[in-house]
């Protein structure tokens, strides 16, 4: 397949499957507690890639496995709780909007640390990008007043992705992603577990209570198609491309993130549509590099 086709296609599938995870955030959280909803996300995607992975954990040399383990940190473990923190007070849809800070803290990122090379025209649509998400947010706080606090926390991990961007990257080229998402998962089960006991989540009792049992679909949904195959595609696109590409897919995300938000009763406005058509023109200009 095409070099391009194979770009644009992983873009829009992540794209989708990331965009649709913080409905899911927001159903979860109907029945469990942000921390509770972080830990078994972790939990639940190391259960079910474990077995696909594991015979795969000898391709990492043993040098790079702190790299491995500071990108399951960085770009699982605390955007997880992050983002069930903060729709404890923000709509999905704005969740999926401030991710689309991602591309600018890679470019700066990027720049600074890995000496990669950046054309005008990427950086102008990573600038042209980030007025959007100011267009689409700026509404938002107009309406509601957000908690500037739970603003910060998607802020911060924005972030996260955009270090874990590059790490994936820079440090750790040319290992399957498969062994990468494997390992990382090996190394979050534990301290999600420890995190999940100390929690008040009823493990003799929940099977009894149809509103627990209900979020952890949700939960098993998101750990499936929005944690372990988004991962594995994500890495893939990195092969394939750089982080600032790559990294794109969080301009496309608050499109899918405000459709699941107007079919669950969220607001959007005239506004917001010129915001995601000022995105769509950042997205553009950040992919083509001449």
């Amino acid at each position: 397949m095409n070099i391009t086709l194979r770009k644009w296609g992983t873009l829009i599938i992540l794209s989708i499957i990331w965009g649709s995870s913080y409905i899911l955030i927001k159903k979860g959280l109907t029945g469990l507690t942000p921390v509770q909803l972080g830990s078994l996300r972790m939990i639940i995607t190391a259960i079910l890639i474990a077995p696909f992975s594991l015979s795969k954990l000898n391709q990492i040399p043993k040098n790079k496995i702190k790299w491995v383990a500071f990108s399951a940190f960085i770009g699982t473990f605390f955007p997880n709780y992050l983002f069930a923190f903060a729709e404890t007070e923000i709509s999905s849809a704005v969740a999926g909007v401030m991710v689309s800070l991602t591309p600018l803290f890679t470019l700066i990122i990027s720049i600074i640390f890995f000496k990669e090379e950046f054309f005008k025209k990427q950086f102008t649509g990573v600038l042209i990008g980030f007025i959007g998400i100011i267009i689409l947010v700026n509404n938002e706080f107009q309406i509601s007043g957000l908690n500037l606090m739970y603003v910060f926390f998607t802020i911060l991990a924005a972030f996260f992705y955009a270090v874990n961007a590059n790490v994936l990257k820079y440090k750790l080229p040319n290992i399957s992603a498969i062994s990468i998402i494997g390992m990382s998962f090996i190394i979050l089960f534990l301290p999600a577990s420890l995190i999940l006991l100390f929690t008040d989540f009823p493990f003799q009792t929940f099977t009894k209570d149809p509103l627990i049992i209900e979020s952890i679909i949700y939960i098993l949904i998101l750990a499936v198609f929005g944690t372990a195959i988004a991962k594995v595609l994500y890495i893939k696109l990195l092969s394939i491309s750089s982080p600032v590409f790559s990294v794109s897919t969080t301009y496309l995300i608050p499109l899918v993130a405000i459709f699941w938000g107007l079919l669950d009763g969220e607001q959007f406005k005239l506004v917001q549509f010129l915001g995601t058509a000022v995105i769509l023109l950042g997205v553009y200009l950040v992919t083509k590099k001449k």
